[in-house]
Formats: structure tokens, sequence, C-alpha cells
């Protein structure tokens, strides 16, 4: 009788320390996919070890960015970490108990000298258990001096199979060396408690970043001493840039600095002056301009950005949360994310999510790198808004608001909503139809053309626009049925009559009721405003020009 085949159980095991970075959504969507498409579970796991740097307030980010890409995952009870202390504790102690792990005493000055004197004599680096007499491990521990807890890795080679890279990945017994398992801190280090969790889990396939290549070897040995099965390892093709640099979080950091350089340049104002503009400590950014490794946190980031001028929009989308903000569908997202290192064959591009569940495997993730070309994924939203019903865009503007709060937009009702979506047809991203509809939301009072404006639209060739302003105005106002149609019809009308290109009615009107000389189709705006804001916005405008 054939034994039933394995049920695939994956799993995404996210750091709570920011925001979800867009390569570890697409490592969440790959090993989401296998499990889906086998009829498996996707299980989701907090890493959070790191006691400094993990946050609650990050973990919920974590969740809501991958609700929001539709990774649901599959156990009911999150597991985390930091709450599993005892469990990693006893485990460690039954090693220490069978001589497989040990107290470590050095100092990270012991360390650091050991390093250089290895590197002085020309050969890597290789912790192996010291010789320490019991006299003195009596007195470091009269001492309470603190250690470490470090695996006594058996010095032998080492090989998995990795599926992803479809070869055999060794590493040699002169390589291999005793790694640490507890932190001085008391907590477990992430090759530990990643070991422990995924045999607990259930754990069938592992599929991660490349940066984890090598721990894995270390992962291996530690299954093999506390009797756990080994789990199927792939490790996933880095994402580059377009042009071929890695992507990743400091890649926004550096635009932001490039331009609060400019600013201090362009205004003559030094780093006291910008910090206390932001309402940032001087000594924090001064350290942030002065090193490219430093980096601000996204609080930080958004204040500097509002005095140097530089938009969210402006930013490389890096994190999750970039795509949610500027308004991108998860969908269209994922479709891209998928393709990342993963090729379903056929030239095929455009794709359900239920597609791609459909045709993916494992054995069809590239081996190569991958690069993330944005205008592509633009050209993926565009169709997938497009096609998108007026139901699913409404929810998705929605969303969009939610994370936008800054909006005038989140003001309006549904059916609001569902106008200014039907007025821009084509838009790439719901922030473009955001930002060129916010004109409708905001008060009267709000909308203040730029001199530039007013002097290239209304006061160019002899006022020759501020006069068609003044002239359409009445005629607006006598326009009984105020609807798109009628209203075109009126400034047709004028403008055959004074023999003048209807755009040189339109624009000043244009400028008029929206402050800029860009605009979803202008008559639908006056129909979308009303007689009473409309006549209002042109009478302000006429004051302020003439």
């Amino acid at each position: 009788m054939p034994m039933p085949a394995q049920t695939i159980v994956t799993r995404f095991a996210p750091s709570p320390t920011g925001y979800l970075h867009v390569g570890g959504a697409r490592t969440a969507l790959f090993a989401w996919l296998a499990a889906r498409h086998s009829g498996g579970r996707f299980l989701l796991r907090i890493e959070d070890t790191d006691l400094a740097r993990s946050t609650e307030q990050a973990t919920q980010q974590l969740l809501e960015d991958l609700r929001w890409l539709g990774l649901h995952w599959d156990n009911q009870e999150l597991m985390f970490q930091s709450q599993r202390k005892s469990i990693y504790d006893a485990i460690i102690d039954q090693l220490i108990a069978r001589d497989l792990a040990y107290k470590a005493y050095e100092t990270a000055d012991e360390l650091a000298a050991m390093r250089k004197q290895a590197e002085q004599q020309k050969h890597d680096f290789i912790y192996r258990r010291p010789a320490i007499s019991d006299e003195q491990r009596r007195r470091y521990e009269s001492e309470d001096r603190p250690h470490v807890v470090r695996f006594a890795m058996p010095v032998r080679d080492y090989s998995f199979h990795d599926v992803v890279l479809d070869k055999d990945i060794t590493l040699p017994a002169s390589q291999v060396q005793d790694f640490v398992i507890r932190k001085t801190d008391g907590m477990p280090t992430y090759h530990f408690a990643v070991v422990v969790d995924d045999a607990e889990m259930g754990i069938t396939h592992v599929l991660r970043g490349q940066e984890h290549l090598l721990n894995t070897i270390n992962h291996i040995a530690l299954q093999e001493a506390l009797g756990y099965s080994r789990p199927i390892y792939g490790h996933l093709p880095i994402i580059l840039n377009i042009d071929g640099s890695k992507m990743g979080k400091r890649d926004r950091d550096k635009k932001i600095r490039h331009h609060a350089n400019l600013w201090l340049k362009s205004t003559k104002t030094d780093i006291v002056g910008l910090a206390s503009a932001a309402g940032l400590r001087y000594e924090r950014l001064r350290e942030w301009l002065d090193d490219p490794q430093k980096q601000l946190d996204i609080p930080e980031q958004a204040a500097v950005m509002r005095i140097v001028g530089l938009r969210e929009s402006g930013l490389p989308e890096i994190l999750v949360n970039d795509f949610r903000k500027n308004g991108y569908l998860p969908e269209a997202l994922l479709n891209f994310l998928a393709l990342l290192g993963w090729n379903p064959g056929g030239d095929r591009e455009r794709m359900s999510v239920g597609q791609i569940v459909e045709l993916f495997r494992i054995e069809d993730i590239n081996k190569s790198n991958a690069k993330f070309n944005r205008e592509k994924l633009l050209a993926f939203n565009t169709e997938a808004c497009a096609a998108a019903s007026g139901q699913r865009l409404l929810k998705a503007m929605r969303e969009y608001l939610a994370v936008n709060p800054d909006s005038p937009l989140n003001s309006a009702d549904d059916a609001a909503i569902g106008r200014v979506l039907r007025m821009k047809p084509g838009f790439r991203t719901l922030r473009e139809v955001d930002e060129q509809t916010r004109f409708l939301f905001v008060p009267d009072e709000q909308i203040a053309p730029s001199a530039a404006d007013l002097e290239k639209v209304l006061r160019k060739n002899n006022n020759q626009g501020l006069a068609a302003l003044r002239e359409i105005r009445p005629i607006l106002g006598s326009v009984d049925d105020w609807t798109a149609a009628a209203l075109d019809a009126a400034v047709k009308a004028y403008a055959e009559q004074r023999q003048l290109g209807l755009g040189k009615v339109a624009q000043p009107l244009r400028l008029a009721i929206t402050g800029s000389t860009i605009s979803p189709p202008i008559f639908e705006c006056l129909e979308f405003l009303g007689r009473p804001r409309t006549l209002s916005r042109v009478e302000r405008c006429i004051a302020s020009a003439g």
C-alpha cells in the first residue's frame, strides 16, 4: 500500500523591528503559495527574541501588511518566541547536561583579539571549545561573569540539498565552529529558536533568503543533536534594483539624505535649523547626515521630508507600507512579486492570485537574482485598476485612505469616492486619484494658485486669461442645468463667439477651481463642485489675480 503524500507545511517568521520589507513579502508569498498549491498549511511565527528592537507596534504593522496582501495564515494562535524562553532554556539545559553545549565566558574584547590574531596569522577565525579548568569555571561562576551558551558542533563535513538552487551545499569540517545558542541576556539566538520552533510547528519546507544559506548547516547540526526531522530547504534569489544594486531599506534613507543636503545648501540653513524645523534632536540629525550607515526611523523620515519638500510618492517603494500608501492594489503587487524569481512558463505574466496558486511549484523558482522594475509594476497596477470593478476600486480606495489620514478624501462618502474614481480613467495608482481630486474636498479658501501659474495662465498676453475668466463667470451663473454637458456647451459657445480656442477658457477656469493646471475633466469637476462653490472659487481667483 503506497504511503500517503506528505502534507506541506511552510512558515513565515518575521522579526518585528519595523515595517515589512518587500523582500520579506516575497518570501511570505512563496511560502504561502507552496502551501496553498499543495493543499498544505502556511503558518506565521513572530521571532521577537531581540527584546531591544522588537515592538508590539511593529508586530501589528506586520500583521496588517500581510492581511492587506491577502497572505492569511492558518494557525489561529501566533507563536511569539519571546513567550517561550522557559521551553528554550529547558532544551539548552539538556544539551549542556549531555555535554553538547557549554558556557563560554569570553568578553567582546577578548573575542575581537582572537579574531585579530587569526587575521594576522592569515587564517579564518574558527571558534572551538576552549580548555577551561574546573577552577577557572568556578571562579567565573563565583564572579557571576557574563556568559553565552555555545553549541558544541561535531567536527565533520556537513551537506544539504537546496531545492531552489538545485544543488548540494557543503561546509567542510575545517570551517565548522561552535556557535552561540543563548545570548548573555538569557534569550536564545535565532539559530537555536528557529530549529526548536520549526520542529514543534511541524514545518516540512523552509523557504528563505540566501543570506541564511550557510546558517542552515548550523541548524542541521542542532536538528541531529535534538533528534528532529530535517525540513526541505530552499534559499530564494536576491531582489536587486534595476541598476543591479541590492534593494534595501537604505534606499529610502539615501534619497531623503540627498534632499536634506540639497535643502541645507539652497536655503543656506545649518543642521541646527533643520533639526529645529523638523522637531528632531540636533545630535541625531548630524549623526545621520554624516554617516550613510545610519538610518532614521519612519516618523523621523516623515519629519525631515516635511521640511525639505519631499513627498512620500517621491521615495522608492521598499516597504509593503510604501506600496499601500502610494495606492497599489495588493493583487497587482502579488502578481508582480510572484514573477520576481519564479517562472510559470508559457510567457505568462498577468495572472490572478488563484491562477498563481494553481501554477506555482517550488522547482520553478529561478536560481538567478531578480530585478525590481518599478515601471513594470506600474503597468501591472494600471491594468489591474482598469480591469477592477467599481466596488473593488472603492474598497481599495478606502484601504488607501486608511493609511493616508491626511487626505481630505477621508471626509467623502462612498458615492463621492465612486464619482472621482470614474472621473480619472486610466490612473496608475490610487494616489494619483487622491492628489488630483483633493481640491474637490477642501474649503474654497484653501484654493490658492501659485504666483507663477497666475502669471502664466491669467496675466500672459495682456491679461487674456483673466479677461476670459471675468466674462465666463456670469455665463456659468446663468446655466440652468448644472451638468458637465450643459457647462461644456456654454463654455464652448462663449469660446466660439470670442474666437478663442477652448483651452484659452478652460485652463483659466481650471486654475480658478483647482488651484493648479492639472485636473480630471474640467466640466465634470464643475458639476461635482456645484454652482455656489464653483462661482465662489472663480470670484476668489479673479480677486487674487486682479
